[in-house]
């Protein structure tokens, strides 16, 4: 028997199975690890342009909100927290010679993460961080093409601060990216959030300004207010040793030893200018306003999206009550749902190559016992058990099985290695995101998923086994 189970695997219907059983596996292997590889590149796209985790306020009419250097380092404290960003994001419309087309307007600034867009950079730049600088504007591969535009050349670009308050800016493309998530690419602008914050206006801007008596000299220090409140109201200013609420000060009642006061506005965005007497005259300082210390939420990168969930509690015990925080698949549910439904293909292929592989060792277990009844009958005759043929066959089926899954394993990982260095099968970024086929190795799922698809065969051997059992030594004897 020993010597007969040693020349089981070169019969045809041995390697036959074998084979099946290996093809099978390494289907299983390849399909796993390419979902995982898309779902994996498409989430960090994603990510590329919104983080992990946005926070921003919870009511829908609130416009912005106020950010401190101290909730920074409060959100970067916390565990799991890899990066925090400061949030710029308006509705806008882009306009060139060529077309117009509506956009989301993003701003960058010191904070701002661009890992992606600078990896997906194709020529130029990214805008500069201050609105002293030049007006760029950054833009995907998608939008140059339909607005007929490149590098240097001029656009308009509409900033839409309410709904009768939309605000143009002449522009100049600095850069086209392309990062090959489409729905991003054409519709997703960068430009300096500077330039945004000076658009919008969320603060208190104070200034003074001198009203001249008749003979052309300064007689009074009027005080002026600009921007609006957080409700979209202007705000009010007063003088701070005035208590009366007058905007004005007569200049020949005020003192020429001390520093005047005004103060625009209240709270966290309140703005002042300063009035004094230095070098014969009346001097005022220029305030650059408190509108750069509104920003539109906070963006928050984890370690890993497993993290994300706990991270996103964390968040909720440290901000304000009145401020949310939602995790990137609640901000595009029908991108998160989709990648969730490539795990149903998995699944289905995973099945179907079960399936096969238990018909294909089904068939070539039957046909072993087929030819070896009469040594069946031989065992049985010398007084072997039928628990003990069923076990004799059902080693045999493990062992074809084993084998199998070995050959398909070295067949799955050696095209895998070959797929992540060479990229040898490519794709259309504009139909699937990425250039060539990705492909990600989750070690304990695909161990996970090959166990539970070996112990179903194994099982599943039990029945053509138990066939064995039915083999009578006195028929095959006779018919040898």
């Amino acid at each position: 028997m020993a010597r007969s189970n040693r020349h089981l695997s070169a019969r045809p219907v041995v390697r036959i199975a074998t084979a099946g059983v290996a093809l099978g596996v390494a289907l299983m292997i390849l399909a796993s690890a390419i979902v995982q590889g898309f779902q994996h590149e498409v989430k960090q796209l994603v990510v590329g342009f919104d983080s992990h985790i946005q926070v921003a306020p919870s009511d829908p009419s609130a416009d912005g909100l106020v950010w401190s250097p101290g909730m920074l380092d409060s959100l970067r404290q916390l565990p799991g927290v890899a990066q925090v960003a400061l949030r710029h994001e308006r509705a806008g419309i882009l306009e060139s010679p060529h077309a117009l087309q509506g956009v989301i307007v993003r701003g960058v600034d010191s904070t701002s993460v661009l890992d992606r867009i600078e990896g997906g950079l194709l020529r130029g730049r990214t805008p500069k961080e201050t609105a002293q600088g030049p007006r760029d504007v950054l833009i995907g591969e998608p939008l140059a093409r339909a607005f007929d535009v490149d590098t240097g050349d001029k656009v308009t670009l509409y900033l839409i601060l309410g709904q009768e308050d939309i605000r143009p800016r002449p522009m100049t493309v600095a850069g086209v990216y392309q990062t090959g998530l489409q729905e991003f690419d054409q519709r997703q602008v960068w430009i300096p959030a500077a330039l945004m914050q000076d658009a919008a206006a969320r603060g208190a801007e104070a200034q003074i300004v001198f009203s001249d008596d008749d003979a052309g000299q300064p007689s009074r220090a009027v005080g002026q207010v600009f921007g609006r409140d957080p409700r979209g109201l202007g705000w009010r200013g007063r003088w701070a040793e005035s208590s009366h609420g007058r905007r004005s000060l007569p200049l020949q009642d005020v003192s020429r030893q001390d520093t005047h006061v005004w103060i625009a506005g209240t709270g966290a965005l309140a703005d002042t200018a300063r009035l004094w007497w230095a070098e014969g005259q009346w001097q005022t300082s220029v305030s650059s306003g408190s509108h750069r210390k509104v920003a539109d939420g906070y963006d928050v990168w984890t370690t890993s999206l497993a993290d994300v969930p706990e991270v996103q509690e964390s968040l909720f015990r440290t901000i304000p009550y009145d401020w949310s925080a939602t995790r990137v698949d609640q901000q595009h549910p029908e991108m998160f749902s989709w990648l969730r439904m490539l795990d149903l293909n998995v699944e289905v292929i995973v099945g179907l190559m079960v399936l096969i592989s238990i018909v294909n060792m089904t068939s070539a277990l039957l046909i072993i016992m087929l030819e070896r009844r009469s040594q069946v009958g031989v065992w049985k005759a010398l007084g072997m058990t039928d628990q003990a043929v069923v076990r004799t066959f059902m080693w045999h089926a493990t062992r074809i099985l084993g084998q199998g899954f070995a050959v398909g394993n070295v067949l799955a990982l050696t095209l895998v290695a070959i797929q992540s260095t060479w990229q040898c099968v490519p794709l259309d970024p504009e139909a699937y995101y990425v250039d060539a086929v990705p492909v990600l190795l989750d070690a304990p799922r695909i161990a996970g998923m090959e166990l539970v698809a070996f112990g179903l065969c194994v099982v599943a051997m039990l029945l053509p086994a138990l066939w064995s059992a039915r083999i009578r030594p006195s028929r095959t004897l006779r018919m040898s």
